[in-house]
């Protein structure tokens, strides 16, 4: 059956939204250049916008999960490390070598993948994969809001949203659990301290090698970040910085299908850096992987069909000049958007 040709008034709205969504990408990105994207900050400015749109009772309660997830971020200031009384340093240290140390050569990988930084310092291509590494890093908090404002209001596609929102609380609630249960060292403490536990006054500033785009650019800028506005530096297992961006990846695949491969980059971008500023283990990436995948799979199966038939969670006032979406693969559903 041929699509129906779009309307002008149809036109002027996508022409709209997707103007939305460019100015609060590029807010966003100016913001995370000049002080970091705070999550305050970031939420305050959405239901600004949200305000001006005229939806932003809906925007509160739709947003409520990302709000909740902020609060608990914050509150876990310090408070991980001294429930748990003791970190774990050693045994994933152990577990990162016995399982990649074939890959560096009896060493683990991002170890050494600093030897080799110290070997090119002083080097334009030490300067343009510290700077690409960081800006991949950085991305951490802006891109699941992103992405979850195309599907909330450039493509109006609630169910997406609800199903994204969900596996992104569930991946983090979780992760945030295991903190408290298994809180862990990453391999820059192993670097600066080696095994021994920290003090109870310990104040590391957990940049990593961040440190290095600093010295670069002239800024403490992730220095200053990691030393007033890093909640737990012990939170290495899973790597919420490694499942954020798989998860994002699988949300843009099951929504646009092939025209979302690009995005492929970000999640392979992440990675290495993780690795490479010495900030995480591929262990932690790994079990970061096991997290999102089992969370979508809870979200999909169970939780997000269920929400979705409640009625503030339908979709109201759906345009009719707009043609109907394809069943989502694994999920048997489809909408009008």
């Amino acid at each position: 059956m041929e699509a129906p040709a779009r309307t002008p008034r149809a036109d002027r709205r996508i022409l709209w939204r997707a103007a939305v969504l460019f100015l609060v990408v590029v807010y966003f990105i100016q913001i995370d250049n000049m002080m970091k994207v705070r999550p305050d900050h970031a939420f305050l400015s959405l239901l600004v916008v949200a305000l001006v749109l005229g939806n932003a009772r809906r925007f509160l309660v739709d947003w409520s999960p990302f709000i909740a997830l902020w609060i608990a971020y914050d509150f876990m200031r310090g408070i991980a490390d001294d429930l748990a009384g003791r970190i774990h340093i050693l045994a994933p240290f152990v577990l990162e070598l016995d399982l990649f140390g074939w890959l560096a050569g009896g060493t683990i990988p991002s170890f050494a993948l600093l030897e080799w930084r110290q070997q090119i310092a002083g080097t334009g291509l030490r300067s343009v994969l510290d700077a690409t590494a960081s800006g991949f890093y950085a991305m951490h908090m802006a891109a699941p809001l992103v992405l979850a404002w195309v599907f909330w209001h450039t493509l109006r596609d609630r169910a997406a949203f609800v199903r994204f929102i969900v596996a992104f609380s569930l991946t983090t609630w979780v992760s945030f659990a295991t903190y408290l249960l298994y809180p862990a060292a990453p391999p820059w403490y192993v670097r600066d301290f080696g095994f021994i536990q920290p003090e109870a006054s310990f104040k590391g500033d957990g940049a990593g090698n961040l440190v290095a785009t600093d010295r670069w650019i002239g800024i403490p800028l992730f220095e200053s970040v990691y030393r007033h506005l890093n909640p737990n530096k012990f939170a290495a297992i899973p790597s919420l910085h490694g499942a954020f961006p798989v998860l994002i990846l699988i949300h843009a695949l099951r929504r646009l299908g092939a025209r979302a491969l690009v995005v492929a980059i970000y999640p392979l971008g992440v990675w290495g850096s993780a690795v490479y500023l010495n900030h995480h283990y591929i262990v932690d990436l790994l079990l970061a992987l096991a997290y999102v995948l089992a969370a979508d799979a809870v979200s999909v199966r169970w939780i997000s069909p269920r929400l979705l038939r409640w009625r503030w969670f339908r979709d109201e006032g759906a345009d009719p000049e707009r043609e109907p979406t394809p069943a989502v693969a694994g999920t048997g559903e489809g909408r009008p958007r």
